[in-house]
């Protein structure tokens, strides 16, 4: 599916590159599997052999040490002990130093295979398989080919379970940010995610609707703006959208573009917020006609700012 495009333009924000990677461990029957992997490019430092670990006190038991690269002292994590409880059984190993929410990671794999150029449309929701093994929410969708499928992994859930200081940062004033109940619309891959930012909106007086996926999101908005051609006000039903960028079947640049094209939902407010924001994610983001663009995880920063959209708009 992946291996198939050809001809697409950088500056195409449907398409983005994506590792193949693999890991090994028994299944439940004790007999070794061989399970494919993908992550964003964009999160990705580099890829090395396996360093020397120095072991630390109280560490999460996947980590399995802390190794200095240049002026970082990064973790160092077993993904087959994280995802399934075993470690990795593979003679050949690698690893995957991910760099986003300014956090660094390594993730210790077998085989890296290759890079696939994929689109947003090609990526599916990991409930679309009926025997997925290991915990669902560890991942945030599939890419299909004909003979594996690969899981996109949810990084952010990853990083906070191994250290839950690592989440969304708390904010010290949780009252209300404006004097009324507005209604945010999310969209995030992430389960981890969007609970957080759910349970500080709402503390924040907000009502929430939250969508795994960008297409999710899209239809709900789109349910709204025919309500609001049979006389409802848009005020009443949305006021605010918040995105990220990387999500299965429609992206944020996309659902933002989508949003501001239509003259019925035009005028909501929309933000972009995502862990991979950077000076050439930023120009995407404002082509695409996004009000606000903040990188996780500053929740202090995301309410400041949605605060003045919606007090202005």
């Amino acid at each position: 599916m992946g291996e198939g495009i050809t001809g697409t333009s950088k500056a195409d924000t449907s398409v983005f590159e994506i590792i193949e990677f693999t890991i090994v461990y028994p299944d439940k029957n004790g007999v070794l599997k061989k399970q494919y992997f993908g992550i964003s490019v964009a999160k990705i430092l580099s890829i090395i052999e396996i360093p020397q670990l120095t072991r630390l006190p109280n560490m999460h038991s996947s980590v399995y040490g802390v190794f200095r690269l240049r002026e970082s002292i990064i973790p160092a994590l077993d993904l087959s002990k994280n995802l399934y409880g075993i470690k990795n059984q593979g003679d050949k190993q690698k690893m995957i130093i991910t760099d986003f929410n300014k956090i660094k990671l390594g993730l210790i794999v077998n085989e890296v295979k290759s890079i696939h150029h994929v689109r947003w449309s090609d990526i599916d929701t990991p409930d679309s398989l009926s025997d997925l093994e290991g915990e669902q929410s560890s991942f945030v969708g599939v890419l299909k080919f004909e003979d594996r499928n690969l899981l996109m992994l949810d990084l952010e859930k990853i990083i906070v379970d191994i250290d839950p200081t690592k989440a969304i940062a708390n904010i010290s004033n949780q009252e209300k940010i404006v004097n009324w109940n507005p209604i945010a619309v999310t969209a995030d891959d992430s389960s981890t995610i969007r609970k957080m930012i759910a349970e500080r909106l709402n503390k924040a007086g907000f009502t929430i609707k939250s969508f795994n996926d960008g297409e999710k999101a899209w239809n709900y908005l789109q349910e709204l703006a025919a309500q609001t051609e049979q006389g409802m006000k848009l005020a009443d039903l949305v006021n605010i959208v918040i995105t990220d960028i990387e999500m299965p079947l429609l992206n944020g640049y996309a659902l933002t573009e989508r949003i501001k094209k239509d003259s019925r939902l035009s005028q909501i407010p929309v933000i972009i917020f995502s862990s991979i924001i950077s000076p050439e994610n930023m120009q995407k983001g404002i082509a695409a006609g996004a009000d606000a663009q903040l990188t996780k995880p500053q929740i202090g920063e995301l309410l400041e700012t949605i605060s003045a959209l919606i007090t202005n708009n």
